[in-house]
């Protein structure tokens, strides 16, 4: 997987210095979608352009029963971040950007469960990402980068 995301940054990135003269401007879009992040934070993905920046929100709630509890679990994660965008060209762009991401699991503790215990987990991420504007109402990326957990 990881081959596969740095080729794919290569292609971008000889793509992006080939067209420059028509770069895609980011400035005031908003976007919604589904993502999962280096962090393992999944969730619906809240982005708006401002100027060279693209702000993110990230928020997933994830609901489980597990096969040992009669209760089931539940999993919180949020995450904020901000991406530069390096270069742009017209049909793509490469950002770099930091995040900070929060988990919080919470699971029950035995049959019944009447007390649930909860982990919350702390992490920041570096991460790189190439956009592919198909058209200008749909963007698809690819992310890749570096991640920091702090463990409960």
């Amino acid at each position: 997987m990881k081959r596969l995301n740095a080729c794919l940054l290569a292609v971008a990135a000889v793509a992006m210095t080939a067209s420059v003269a028509h770069a895609v401007d980011l400035d005031g879009r908003k976007g919604i979608g589904y993502t999962t992040t280096i962090n393992n934070v999944n969730g619906f993905n809240f982005q708006m352009g401002v100027g060279n920046l693209i702000i993110e929100g990230i928020l997933g709630v994830t609901l489980a029963t597990p096969k040992d509890f009669d209760a089931g679990g539940r999993d919180l994660s949020v995450g904020l971040g901000a991406h530069f965008q390096a270069l742009r060209a017209d049909k793509a762009a490469w950002t770099v950007g930091g995040r900070i991401d929060i988990n919080n699991n919470v699971f029950p503790t035995g049959k019944g469960a009447p007390s649930q215990d909860g982990i919350t987990e702390f992490g920041l991420s570096i991460p790189t990402r190439v956009y592919w504007f198909p058209n200008k109402n749909i963007s698809l990326h690819v992310e890749s980068g570096i991640q920091i957990a702090f463990p409960p």
